[in-house]
């Protein structure tokens, strides 16, 4: 074995040697998101002239703690924080949801991240916001969970479309094997809050 080599630099040399331009070429760039929440109100698409939907919804995702963390933090059960995010959905997905999805419905969603900036008419301000554009949107309750979540909140109306009247009621954007709405998968309680 022959230890003469043409390139004598060790690695770290051969990294010092590219410039940044260069090594963030070989980085791959990723825009995911994947959230479990609630949906915080009721679905209102709106329906552009040219045929396209859009739908905006906001979702609470309620932090959670280590047991040790909130025993630092002094955390109580039930006293957990609440962020809130933007969402926007678009075509068949935007349709999908105002059709099965109500307030306090747990979903769960993985999209990509975007910030909307603009000057404000008024003050020639600069302001933006950050939304979530999602691409997939997954339903985590069956029929009998939000029927129950419902009629905790005095709002069951057993007349809704939601979950297209089957037995089962959970699932993403697909149907049941029917065509009646989304197919049952059930979370076993994982995600009970």
């Amino acid at each position: 074995m022959n230890m003469n080599n043409s390139n004598p630099t060790s690695p770290t040399e051969a990294y010092a040697s590219i410039s940044a331009d260069e090594f963030e070429e070989h980085i791959p760039k990723i825009n995911s998101v994947t959230l479990v929440g609630r949906i915080g109100q009721d679905p209102q698409p709106r329906y552009f002239d040219d045929g396209k939907v859009v739908l905006r919804l906001g979702l609470a995702v309620k932090r959670k703690y280590h047991p040790l963390e909130r025993q630092v933090r002094k955390i109580k059960y039930g006293e957990e924080e609440t962020d809130w995010f933007n969402l926007e959905l678009w075509g068949r997905d935007a349709e999908y949801a105002s059709k099965y999805v109500v307030k306090g419905a747990r979903v769960g969603i993985t999209g990509t991240l975007q910030v909307d900036a603009w000057t404000d008419r008024m003050t020639k301000e600069e302001k933006s916001s950050v939304k979530i554009v999602v691409k997939q949107l997954d339903i985590l309750e069956t029929r009998a969970e939000a029927e129950l979540r419902q009629n905790r909140q005095g709002s069951y109306n057993p007349n809704n479309n939601q979950y297209g009247g089957n037995s089962g009621g959970s699932g993403g954007s697909g149907g049941n094997d029917n065509g009646d709405g989304p197919s049952s998968a059930g979370t076993g309680g994982f995600f009970d809050d």
